[in-house]
């Protein structure tokens, strides 16, 4: 394993375009993982914010799939938890490499390629998870406040997809992660949802953009999920009624999302592309 330190810095719809449905692609996916079949040997991923919740499932799932995995983490502090998802990789089978840093510093990014590519040969695979929530009325929100989100929600998913763009091999897969409040509204997350409404547009535009190679460009928008990511920003009474939303009754967990972005990853989903897929249990639909 290497470790490298960089400076700080829908199912109907899916029919609707003649594919198949993504539970059943996901369930395909998951037992394939589960068999111990590796659709993805020989493939290299990046997975942005891996340390841990969303991204350390993420990057876990890959591995068991077949490819080796750079797991990238923001701070150095952090570094146990990187090395708890790089020890999931390895015992996967897998190779995995870790670096650290501020992707709103588009170096850092970058340096994620330089080092899929100086350990593993290339990169085929982006999952970008990498965010950050703060939860307050707009009037309450300092300029700094408001910069923080800016820079770790749409400037870390610009740089990461437009390096995507330039670096990935033909056929590659980028997927990253938005939120499913661009299907509604809350009070209190009208900062944090506008500075990841862009992923829907750079998904969009850039899957016309990069077509012609072969690669796909999807965006996951999950509902609240029961990680401590979600929680920082929650009481219990809104824990509470968000769980009320969904159809079960409860909030989401890593093991419902992963299956979205494993099928995404597959060679077989080349016929999705361009799309929000909301994965949140009925929380919220469009």
């Amino acid at each position: 394993m290497t470790t490298h330190e960089m400076t700080p810095s829908r199912r109907s719809v899916l029919l609707g375009l003649g594919a198949a449905t993504l539970g059943t692609a996901a369930a395909a996916a998951t037992g394939t993982a589960a068999a111990g079949g590796q659709p993805l040997s020989g493939k290299v991923a990046i997975v942005t914010g891996a340390r841990n919740n969303l991204g350390r499932g993420f990057a876990e799932r890959l591995a068991q799939m077949g490819a080796d995995v750079v797991v990238h983490y923001h701070r150095a502090e952090t570094r146990a938890e990187a090395e708890e998802t790089a020890a999931r990789v390895r015992a996967a089978g897998r190779r995995a490499a870790l670096i650290n840093g501020d992707l709103g510093d588009s170096a850092n990014v970058a340096a994620l390629f330089d080092l899929a590519e100086a350990e593993f040969g290339g990169v085929d695979i982006l999952v970008h998870t990498a965010g950050r929530i703060i939860k307050k009325h707009v009037a309450d929100f300092t300029d700094a406040e408001f910069e923080e989100l800016l820079n770790d929600n749409t400037k870390t998913t610009f740089y990461a997809m437009r390096e995507a763009a330039r670096r990935l091999r033909d056929g590659g897969r980028i997927i990253a992660i938005g939120t499913s409040l661009t299907a509604g509204a809350a009070p209190g997350y009208a900062a944090y949802g506008g500075t990841k409404a862009p992923v829907e547009e750079f998904t969009r535009m850039m899957a016309k953009e990069l077509g012609a190679r072969g690669i796909t460009v999807n965006n996951v928008a999950p509902g609240p999920i029961d990680t401590p990511f979600f929680h920082a920003a929650e009481t219990p009474q809104s824990v509470a009624y968000a769980s009320g939303l969904s159809v079960e009754g409860r909030l989401g967990t890593v093991d419902d999302v992963v299956p979205a972005v494993a099928t995404l990853a597959l060679p077989d989903s080349q016929w999705t592309n361009g799309q929000t897929i909301f994965v949140n249990g009925g929380y919220l639909t469009r």
